[in-house]
């Protein structure tokens, strides 16, 4: 773990803008953290990311690619017709693998699809996919034109998505993962790209592993102030004492064990994650801080320290 830490630091300025140094790093994390819920009930690398880096974009990958889409498409598998062709696709998974959801969309405009002779035709707008341009596969959240809610997930190869699709959002947060908007218009595809799954079954599977996936950056969040204090401490600027950060984080943690467990075993997550006002009280301290006093930190501490504004930017 010492030389990948070493490894994320070293790059960190680097991948900001450049997408295949974003997935070479990518490979080195999944080869070592293999992506999956069951081994990391207890204790997760995106902590320590966080907490060594700074680096909450790559955290947050992680995150998604092992606390979300892998148990989404464990429950589709599960519980889902799988056509050969929805079986060649989940077959060629593997730990390096990046599959983006396309999920966030815009209530009064979602994503739908019509059937056409054996085809499906896509139109809609997906608002925040991460690491869409490094995605090996894109599932898309859908439903039938006319209804309300979603009721299937289109499993879209990265290489028919056509070019112009995907378009970058130039985020100020999580600066070393790209997050793209997905476009599609009269998308054109074989219908067996769609599994046939219970819509209810799908609505709660993208619940539950939602609830997890926000449990977990919250985790990562607080490992982050653990690392933003530090840099902090190390000018002389004392906010808080690290103790405190470290109270709130095993708080969290074990907050989010629960949740996992409950999301395996229970039919619903009951465990709330700790109180967010006592994580905004401290990291209103941070942002004021480096907000009023930008002589302090150098170019690449204030690309780490971007995500200071994550709930802000989330927000908007």
């Amino acid at each position: 773990m010492k030389d990948l830490i070493e490894e994320i630091n070293s790059t960190f300025m680097t991948r900001t803008t450049d997408i295949a140094a974003q997935r070479q790093i990518w490979d080195k994390l999944s080869a070592q953290f293999k992506p999956g819920i069951n081994q990391y009930r207890t204790a997760r690398p995106s902590t320590v990311i966080a907490r060594e880096t700074g680096d909450m974009g790559l955290s947050v990958l992680w995150i998604v690619q092992s606390m979300l889409i892998r148990p989404l498409l464990s429950d589709i598998t599960l519980n889902a017709e799988i056509t050969e062709k929805i079986s060649s696709i989940l077959s060629s998974i593997d730990n390096g693998t990046i599959c983006a959801l396309a999920n966030s969309e815009n209530n009064t405009e979602p994503v739908v699809y019509e059937e056409e002779e054996g085809n499906i035709i896509i139109n809609g707008e997906k608002k925040f996919i991460t690491a869409g341009a490094n995605a090996d596969l894109i599932i898309v959240t859908c439903r039938k034109k006319g209804e309300e809610k979603v009721s299937g997930t289109a499993l879209i190869e990265k290489k028919n998505i056509p070019d112009d699709a995907l378009i970058d959002l130039n985020l100020n947060i999580f600066k070393t993962v790209n997050h793209s908007r997905l476009s599609l218009v009269d998308f054109k595809s074989e219908k067996n790209i769609l599994p046939e799954i219970d819509p209810q079954v799908l609505r709660k599977s993208l619940k539950k592993w939602g609830i997890i996936e926000r449990s977990l950056i919250m985790e990562s969040f607080i490992s982050y102030l653990i690392y933003a204090n530090r840099i902090f401490t190390s000018k002389d600027i004392i906010l808080v004492q690290e103790g405190e950060l470290i109270d709130l984080q095993n708080l969290q943690t074990d907050s989010a064990n629960r949740q996992i467990e409950e999301a395996l075993y229970s039919k619903m997550i009951e465990t709330k994650n700790i109180d967010a006002a006592a994580i905004f009280k401290i990291l209103q301290k941070f942002r004021e801080k480096f907000n009023s006093s930008p002589g302090f930190f150098s170019e690449e501490e204030k690309n780490r320290f971007a995500d200071l504004s994550l709930f802000d930017s989330l927000k908007g």
